[in-house]
């Protein structure tokens, strides 16, 4: 699977979650709004908590929304094992542990994973610290980055 098809992967998994989290906020404020859930007394907030979690949902729509389009305009550069790492780059690492973790550094959407041939392939921004760290590497180069309270080293193996 080439990078433009990996990267075409994440925008289509962010799709799909700005539809789901539509959908629920939706009927979050539908079921808010409705006559049936108005309070009954001043004890009754079901319809004021209701709303609460419809506006929560809205936020993360445009949160998503925002890094969905953030994703989509990220231009894919041709990278090579000369290549100093920067966004869009399809990184595999290898830890101290012989552990190999798959890298794509983008714009917006940490975090997000998808699989692809059996590899999981790690979203990660230029904000995050692991992100930081590789930014600038190149195939063959080492760095250490504090995770939680250890320290891991990796070196990385291939960039894309």
């Amino acid at each position: 699977m080439t990078k433009q098809d990996i990267h075409q992967r994440f925008i289509d998994q962010l799709t799909r979650e700005v539809e789901t989290i539509t959908a629920a906020a939706k009927s979050s404020f539908d079921t808010a709004t409705n006559a049936e859930h108005q309070a009954k007394s001043k004890y009754d907030t079901f319809s004021l908590e209701t709303s609460y979690l419809a506006r929560g949902q809205a936020k993360r729509v445009e949160e998503l929304n925002d890094a969905l389009e953030r994703l989509q305009q990220l231009p894919l550069k041709a990278l090579d094992a000369t290549t100093p790492i920067l966004l869009s780059a399809l990184v595999r690492l290898r830890a101290d542990d012989g552990e190999t973790r798959a890298l794509f550094l983008g714009s917006a959407a940490g975090g997000e994973m998808i699989s692809v041939d059996g590899e999981e392939i790690i979203m990660v921004t230029a904000r995050a610290p692991l992100g930081q760290a590789v930014l600038g590497k190149t195939v063959g180069d080492t760095f250490d980055i504090k995770m939680g309270i250890d320290t891991q080293t990796f070196t990385v193996v291939s960039v894309e």
